[in-house]
């Protein structure tokens, strides 16, 4: 999907969460080629993507990062592009950026093609032996791990919910966490979602997604508060 207006800058890239369709970004990119002045492109990845790489493994997915990639940087004048993560879709963001390992027999190197990665509402780590998908990531793809090869990283934290405060936001946080006593975003606890090497942002009174209220790309306000504006002057490089 892009979004036609005036672009001079990199093309965006967003990549969708677990439960999230395609169109549900439809604002969202909307916001972004208005504050960004660049092309937006929303990675074809549906709910049922998800369901179906918990038992085929999440190649598929990340294919079709690759394959929003291609299409951004297709008639572009541009050689890299800005990916934005959300959710879980952080989590395809860091396996296409690839490094030296491969993941699931095929090895990856879209670090190559990105400028910067934004991820919004990532369970980057977790306290807990599983999810097993976080754990592997971590282990073949650490951190911030091509920040040395000019990649800039921003981690985004909502902080609107607080699971001291409701047992079911507890339960949801000790997912990750053992103790889910703590500030997070009503699904991902804040600690579990700032990437360790990248840039942290904090949100005030965020949420992880539009059903539990204000999130993190509700309207152009809110995205103002962690879009890094100067993303837009970066020659390639």
């Amino acid at each position: 999907m892009g979004i036609l207006v005036s672009m001079t800058g990199e093309p965006i890239v967003v990549v969708g969460g677990a439960t999230w369709w395609p169109r549900s970004y439809r604002d969202f990119a909307r916001i972004l080629g208005e504050i960004s002045d660049s092309e937006v492109y929303v990675a074809r990845i549906t709910p049922l993507d998800w369901a179906l790489g918990a038992f085929r493994g999440y190649g598929q997915l990340v294919f079709e990062v690759a394959s929003a990639v291609d299409r951004a940087l297709l008639g572009s004048e541009s050689k890299k592009v800005v990916l934005i993560g959300h959710s879980a879709g952080g989590l395809a963001c860091r396996v296409y950026l690839g490094g030296d390992p491969p993941y699931g027999g095929r090895r990856y190197s879209g670090h190559r093609r990105v400028s910067a990665l934004i991820t919004l509402g990532t369970p980057h780590t977790t306290e807990k032996k599983g999810p097993a998908p976080i754990t592997l990531v971590n282990d073949l793809f650490p951190g911030a791990l091509h920040k040395d090869g000019g990649i800039r990283y921003l981690s985004v934290a909502g902080d609107a919910m607080d699971g001291a405060s409701s047992p079911k936001i507890r339960r949801r946080y000790e997912r990750l966490v053992e103790d889910g006593r703590t500030a997070g975003d009503g699904v991902v606890p804040v600690s579990t979602a700032l990437l360790p090497g990248s840039t942290p942002e904090v949100i005030e009174g965020v949420h992880h997604n539009r059903r539990l209220g204000r999130w993190y790309g509700s309207d152009r306000e809110t995205v103002e508060l962690w879009w890094p504006g100067d993303l837009a002057e970066n020659p390639d490089t």
